[in-house]
């Protein structure tokens, strides 16, 4: 739910008319706003934030030892039917939109490009959170976890695929700095997969703050804008009150506005 601060961001961005990317890339609930915004659908994903977000984590599944995200809900009933997401839509976009996803058998990033109603599989395995989740979902047959496990902060792929002029979207405040995970929940989040388990106790918060370090110095002729939270946002990863998440929104889009007027008041829309 920490995503919901983020999808204010990009609340921003759509209402001040900077819609046009040529690359997006993304993981975990990001992922899913991106979606929308990539398909130019953002009053629906909106929606999926204010009235339906706060029916994905099942609490009481604890009791039933079944997951505490519901992705079924959130994929198969949100996105495919209640807040119907178009394929055509995503087909149609100017922007290449890669969803992020770790393979689990390799424990190596996979960036999938979105062309077809594959999507919905991606969606899925990326929002596939450890231990909240199964862990994993298949594409194409194959087990892919969350991309944020193999690629946090997927910067240095955008720059190797020739991208200048980057704007990151992070949910964490500036002091933020990953900690290793304890081998003994990899194990139990990934039983059937150790190198994602290895990858996620012992590589990521590495690939993460290297992310972070790449971004302050970025190599010459890479600009990166960075829009993060400066102040605590009114959500957690499991909040479930509308009320919380939707003043997350609001902090997000507020939050964002006064990033770009700071950094930038007279920037054209950027590519």
């Amino acid at each position: 739910m920490r995503g919901a601060w983020a999808a204010g961001v990009l609340a921003y961005l759509h209402e001040r008319g900077r819609r046009q990317y040529d690359l997006v890339y993304a993981a975990s609930s990001g992922a899913c706003s991106a979606a929308y915004f990539v398909a130019d659908m953002w009053d629906t994903g909106l929606t999926i934030w204010r009235e339906l977000a706060c029916n994905v984590v099942r609490k009481s599944n604890l009791l039933r030892r079944k997951p505490i995200i519901d992705l079924a809900y959130l994929v198969d009933h949100v996105i495919r039917i209640r807040a119907p997401l178009s394929v055509e839509a995503l087909q149609k976009a100017d922007t290449k939109f890669y969803i992020v996803l770790t393979d689990c058998l390799t424990g190596e990033p996979v960036y999938f490009h979105v062309c077809d109603d594959r999507v919905f599989a991606a969606l899925r395995a990326t929002s596939s959170m450890a231990l909240a989740t199964r862990g994993f979902d298949f594409v194409d047959g194959k087990p892919y976890a969350d991309g944020g496990v193999a690629d946090p902060i997927p910067v240095r792929r955008a720059i190797a695929d020739g991208a200048t002029d980057i704007t990151v979207v992070m949910t964490h405040n500036p002091d933020f700095r990953l900690k290793p995970v304890p081998r003994w929940m990899g194990k139990v989040a990934y039983p059937e997969f150790p190198m994602v388990a290895r990858i996620w106790t012992a590589r990521q918060n590495l690939h993460y703050n290297a992310a972070l370090d790449l971004m302050k110095q970025p190599p010459a002729g890479i600009r990166i804008r960075v829009f993060r939270p400066f102040r605590p946002l009114p959500v957690g990863s499991f909040t479930i009150e509308p009320k919380l998440i939707a003043a997350a929104l609001l902090l997000g889009h507020d939050e964002a506005l006064r990033q770009m007027e700071r950094i930038e008041p007279d920037l054209p829309g950027e590519r």
